[in-house]
Formats: C-alpha cells, structure tokens, sequence
C-alpha cells in the first residue's frame, strides 16, 4: 500500500486535465454552450481533489504517527514477524497497519467485541501478504466480520453449530465481506509455524481476485505459466498425500493457493526444503523471503 504515490498521482492529474480538454472540445469548435467548459474542468477538479487524492492525503497524515506505544507492545507480545524487522521496515510496516484500519471496517458478530488486539491482529494477516508490494492495493471487499468461533457454510453463517458435522473458520462471501473465526484468528498467532492461519487463508483469497481460481490478479503475465505448471505438480501430490500441505488443498485451485499461502509464512523452511519450485514462485510473487 502506497502512502503518498507523488508519480502515480501527478500521472493522474494529467489524465484528468487531458480528459477535461477533450470533453471541452466540442464546446469550444462549435462556439456554443461555452459556460460547459468550466463546468467541465470544475467538475474534473472534484474528482481529483475530493475523490481521488484525499486518500492518499489521509495516508499521509496517518504515517505521521500510525500507532501508539500500546499499540507496539501489542505486536511485540503477539506477532512474531515485528519482531524481525528493522527500524525502517517497522516503521513501514507499522504505517501499513494504521492505513488498513483506517479504511477497513472491523466489525464483531454475536456480541465479539474488536479490541485493539483483535483488530491489529486481523490487520497483522492482511498487511503481511502485500508488505512487499507497495503498489498493490486490496481491491474494495467490504466489510471483515469476526465471528466467536466456527460457522455454518450452508448460507445461514450461523454459529449454533448443532446438528452439523463441520464449521468453518473463515470466509470470503460472494457480496465481497471477510468472515474470520476469532478463536482460529488467535490461534494462528499462538501457533504461528503449523502452516495454518484463517487471516492469511482469506486475504490470499481477497488477492485471489472476484472469481478465485489460483491464478492471483496481481500474477505478472511472464509469471502466469511457471506458477500454473507448480501449482499443476504440487495439487497432484496433495491428491496422493505427498505435499507440504494440507489435504484442504486440495479441493480446488483457489483453496491450494490459500493453503500454500499460509505455508509459504508459517513454515517456510519446510517447504523450501519439500517444494522448492512453490517456495520460489511464491518468494517472487509475494517480494518476501521468510
């Protein structure tokens, strides 16, 4: 996540003016209805200043102090990957959690309430997955749900689990909301190297794209064919139980994306040394080596 893109954004301004100017055009060869031709560049000043840029203006104004020192001692008792990083990349990535919470609604089901710790801990799962990729963005899923434990997946999504043999821990509903069991959000922290974490399972879905299928939108065209023919090799061991992963993997190309997600940052060392073309893949992928 990009705090204050200056390029990107000057780039923008002068698609919105060369926009504007074409729209004029035809008002000024034809002579008529000249007062449009304000209107119209008034109209692209909008966009740009009361749309577009205040995002980034706000971004800015939250890296001048993104978390209080309670806030830290949180992450140095929970989060073990804080603790590796240098004072730039902590204060980079301490910047990326304050703007994930400030543009994300957090919000507790069944009387959960969103401490400080359960949001930061929601946001610790979704900023790890693109902390070395500034430019990307998460596109818009709406609101993250956090349940008191597991769920029915039968379009009820309700928590009183009698008569069902399984619950879900987490979701990304089709109207775009995350859903993430609280007890497996915790416990992902707890355990933080057994290759299962909901947070990083759902926001590898998010990154996935509108219609997951294992091919990430973020994927660069000269990467698409190395990673389908990885995935192809390692989806088949799943099927013989032969894989770093677990067996969920298995269901389809987008539950092995996720599941390789959550290995590939819980028990790295593990899979370079089982699959090391997964490993690798997702290393340039991600812009991480854990």
């Amino acid at each position: 996540m990009e705090v204050y893109p200056g390029r990107k954004m000057q780039v923008r301004l002068g698609v919105t003016i060369l926009a504007c100017t074409l729209f004029s055009l035809p008002f000024i060869a034809s002579g008529r209805a000249l007062f449009m031709v304000p209107l119209v560049f008034v109209a692209g000043a909008v966009y740009y200043f009361a749309f577009y840029s205040t995002r980034y203006r706000r971004r800015r104004r939250i890296a001048a102090n993104p978390l209080s020192e309670g806030d830290r001692e949180i992450l140095r008792r929970n989060v073990s990957f804080y603790g590796t990083l240098g004072e730039n990349d902590r204060k980079a990535y301490e910047t990326d959690l304050a703007v994930f919470l400030a543009e994300h609604r957090i919000t507790g089901v069944d009387d959960v309430e969103i401490t400080r710790k359960v949001a930061l801990l929601v946001a610790a799962t979704a900023v790890r997955l693109v902390f070395r990729r500034p430019e990307w963005e998460f596109r818009d899923f709406g609101e993250i749900l956090v349940y008191p434990g597991g769920f029915r997946t039968d379009g009820t999504y309700s928590t009183d689990l009698n008569g069902t043999d399984s619950a879900a821990a987490g979701l990304v509903h089709s109207s775009g909301n995350v859903i993430l069991s609280l007890p497996h959000l915790l416990r992902g922290f707890q355990h933080d190297n057994d290759g299962f974490n909901v947070g990083y399972h759902e926001f590898a879905h998010v990154l996935d794209g509108y219609h997951p299928d294992g091919i990430p939108d973020e994927l660069s065209l000269g990467a698409y064919r190395p990673w389908v023919e990885v995935m192809q090799r390692e989806f088949e061991k799943v099927s013989r139980g032969r894989s770093i992963l677990r067996q969920y993997a298995g269901t389809n190309p987008a539950e092995f994306f996720a599941c390789a997600v959550e290995a590939f940052f819980e028990k790295p060392g593990q899979m370079k040394g089982k699959a090391p073309e997964l490993y690798e893949q997702l290393s340039r992928f991600f812009n991480q080596k854990p």
